[in-house]
């Protein structure tokens, strides 16, 4: 098998560097072979991104058995300038091998562009790749290890499929490498949008948690642990057709969270950092109960995934750390919960993911699709929460078929808690009735909603995105490569109307968040989200303490904590506003 793979390699390296890359594509630019697509007859070439809406001048390389080359009106040589470059100009080019005549049409991206050779599946299988950076020189050919990813998605039936990229060398073994300016690795995810109708909402959600800036408990110790991933969005082809464009990720795993590795010099190996994937909703995804038996044989555990370390890394499993915690959250009293939670989980981080779903409307996020990190369970068995999997968010559902298609359970004026299973996680649910959690959720909230949430804000955000995939045509090829599939039940893609939907979609979401999720009642002293008698008394206290400059008591807003305040909560609770 790998001498098979190293004669693909060759192959591929001769394909690139000497000749055709099937029978398309005739000249190098800029010292670069173009993309061809069979499926239209074209050809793409990834150029700067200054290079856009400009006149663009390029070196030509003919191959030997081309004897003469148009492109447009010029006759071609060792250059050809093209008066405009843009995502959406396309040149004609002709050109003859002997006594046959051929014509291409040539198009622009300013998008990396990555070649993929290979058949690919459920099981990883070898191949290779070329990644075209448009500012950067030829890279090396990729000997790559290649399946498709995700869960439900992850079927024969699907078209634009999702995929697990591992680089590996002759004989199999990882190869880590930086590409498109993101960290050093084997391992990569090429995410496809796939039930996503603007194709860009996983890749802009992760950009928003980033700028949402909570560090880990453990960032004292690793500054530079990310709780999220970062990508870069490219277009791709497999043997020599167009797919469309994907966003080339970094992997959500250890190396990304900067969990302590185990000890492997003792036996049975020392765990020191811990992580599980939310699988399934399950009464322990939702921390009702921890009472489903445990094989520490398996990579599994009543709807937790075991990500790390792997089970046939460090067989049997440790999952007590996990289930501590689920116990704890399911069986703890209200005082033990109150006084202990804080040693389980690391709160300030779930008060702005609490926050990041619900303006998400992240309908698939809060018991599964949701990650747990335990930085060392020899120090700590405090769990982090991280993002994963953020295509059913702002207004798009999980499911493709029309039923579910913009339906009114996840327009913008929803509670999460009611239209996912968030409502019936205990944890969420004992979390929300602690005053000092649901006040720290409401500042995260207001905090960040004069920057990263304000409307404007997250709008221009979204748009962005779509703006660059506009500007080099990647838009309009993935329209005309993909509309009307059956992935997405035959709707007929239409990128100016799903940026129209997002940014209503976000404008009503924020305003009814504002007035009702996270809205701040004043007479509500205590946090608990209502006003009653009981407000009454944490007035009264504050008064007889002495504390009368507790502003948070000052419901009347005169300055002061007084009898005043105590009549004004009353005349809310009798009046019920």
């Amino acid at each position: 098998m790998r001498f098979k793979l190293l004669y693909q390699l060759l192959f591929a390296t001769l394909t690139l560097c000497l000749s055709s890359t099937g029978a398309m594509a005739q000249a190098c630019f800029n010292g670069k072979r173009p993309a061809s697509d069979s499926r239209t007859q074209s050809l793409l070439i990834a150029v700067p991104t200054y290079a856009m809406g400009n006149c663009y001048t390029m070196t030509v390389q003919l191959d030997d058995s081309v004897t003469w080359m148009t492109i447009g009106s010029q006759d071609v040589d060792s250059e050809v300038c093209f008066p405009l470059v843009a995502g959406d100009t396309t040149y004609v080019m002709q050109y003859s091998t002997g006594d046959t005549v051929m014509q291409r049409e040539l198009r622009f991206t300013s998008l990396p562009i990555l070649q993929l050779w290979g058949t690919f599946g459920q099981e990883y299988a070898d191949g290779t790749a070329w990644l075209d950076e448009p500012d950067q020189p030829l890279t090396d050919t990729l000997l790559v290890s290649m399946r498709w990813a995700g869960g439900s998605t992850n079927r024969t039936w699907y078209h634009k499929h999702h995929y697990h990229m591992k680089l590996v060398d002759g004989s199999g073994n990882k190869v880590n490498r930086s590409l498109l300016g993101l960290r050093s690795d084997n391992h990569w995810r090429l995410d496809a949008g796939l039930i996503d109708m603007g194709r860009i909402r996983n890749h802009t959600a992760n950009t928003l948690w980033a700028d949402f800036n909570v560090k880990p408990y453990y960032a004292d110790k690793q500054p530079t642990a990310r709780t999220y991933t970062r990508g870069k969005h490219v277009e791709v082809f497999l043997n020599g057709v167009y797919r469309g464009f994907y966003d080339l990720t970094e992997c959500l795993d250890r190396k990304q969270l900067k969990l302590k590795k185990y000890d492997d010099q003792q036996s049975p190996a020392v765990i020191h950092g811990q992580l599980w994937k939310g699988k399934d909703e399950t009464d322990a995804t939702m921390f009702i109960s921890p009472d489903e038996p445990c094989d520490s044989t398996q990579q599994a555990w009543a709807g937790f995934q075991l990500q790390y370390p792997d089970i046939d890394d460090v067989c049997p499993a440790d999952y007590s750390t996990l289930r501590q915690a689920v116990n704890f959250v399911a069986n703890s009293n209200g005082k033990q919960f109150s006084d202990s939670v804080a040693n389980y989980f690391d709160l300030p981080a779930l008060a702005h993911y609490y926050v990041f779903i619900n303006v998400l409307l992240a309908i698939d996020n809060s018991c599964k699709n949701l990650l747990w990190a335990c930085y060392d369970r020899q120090t700590s068995p405090r769990l982090t929460p991280a993002i994963w999997d953020l295509d059913a968010t702002v207004g798009q559902h999980w499911s493709d078929i029309d039923a579910c298609y913009r339906i009114p359970a996840i327009g913008p004026e929803n509670e999460l808690t009611v239209v996912s299973k968030l409502g019936k996680s205990r944890l969420f649910s004992r979390l929300m009735a602690l005053p000092n959690f649901r006040q720290q959720v409401l500042d995260t909230y207001w905090q960040l909603r004069t920057t990263v949430l304000h409307p404007d804000s997250l709008v221009a955000r979204y748009n962005a995105v779509f703006d660059t995939l506009q500007a080099s045509g990647a838009l309009w090829r993935e329209t005309q490569r993909w509309s009307g599939d059956t992935d997405i039940a035959r709707r007929t893609l239409d990128f100016d109307d799903e940026r129209q939907y997002i940014t209503d979609w976000l404008t009503r979401r924020i305003a009814y968040l504002d007035t009702h999720t996270f809205a701040i009642v004043p007479a509500d002293v205590n946090n608990d989200g209502e006003v009653t008698i009981a407000d009454v008394g944490v007035i009264v206290d504050v008064i007889l303490s002495g504390n009368s400059d507790d502003i948070s008591a000052d419901v009347n807003g005169d300055g002061e904590v007084s009898l005043a305040d105590v009549n004004a909560t009353i005349d809310v609770i009798l009046n019920g506003n």
